[in-house]
């Protein structure tokens, strides 16, 4: 982005500012009742292809629309994506290890983008600003492959994917209690 913006002094922090408020709308926005019919598996599988399609016209899109309009709409699509996977994991994880699982997953958000900073700052020096959004488009992909995947070796099954929150059980109630 800061190779898009040389001629303007902190446009490229506008732009990561624009990528932000609108993850944040559209996380805010996953927190109305969703229809339901929609399904935390089918929320998995919708909001990663639509992670994908945001990257893409990010990556190549630039050129048919403004990049603040590209960032914003690729911004869209982070936080419901990330929402699908934090329902997941607490959905996945025994109660007694949730806390672990939420931390691992916490932890690598940010190892991700580090190692995504990494790899697009060495693809930015030798191909400039398409080879480094380039790391995005495939992170992205990945992700499409693995929610496509798991959602198909899941199925009939409801083993990884569970689109019902298990009841967790009362806790015992103790001599103390009134």
């Amino acid at each position: 982005m800061v190779s898009r913006s040389e001629d303007e002094p902190g446009a490229a922090g506008l732009m990561y500012a624009g990528f932000g408020i609108a993850s944040a709308l559209a996380g805010a926005a996953c927190a109305l009742p969703m229809p339901g019919r929609f399904t935390l598996r089918a929320r998995y599988v919708v909001f990663a292809a639509a992670l994908f399609a945001g990257m893409l016209v990010l990556a190549g899109g630039t050129r048919l629309v403004s990049v603040p309009a590209a960032v914003a709409l690729a911004g869209f699509t982070v936080a419901p994506y990330m929402i699908s996977l934090y329902a997941l994991t607490e959905r996945l994880a025994p109660a007694e290890r949730a806390a672990v699982a939420m931390t691992v997953l916490c932890a690598g958000g940010p190892l991700g983008t580090a190692a995504g900073q990494a790899a697009s700052g060495g693809l930015a020096q030798t191909h400039g600003a398409d080879g480094a959004l380039l790391v995005t488009l495939t992170a992205a992909g990945g992700a499409l492959l693995l929610a496509v995947s798991a959602v198909l070796a899941d199925r009939n099954r409801t083993i990884w994917i569970i689109d019902r929150a298990p009841a967790r059980p009362a806790l015992p109630e103790t001599a103390d209690a009134v």
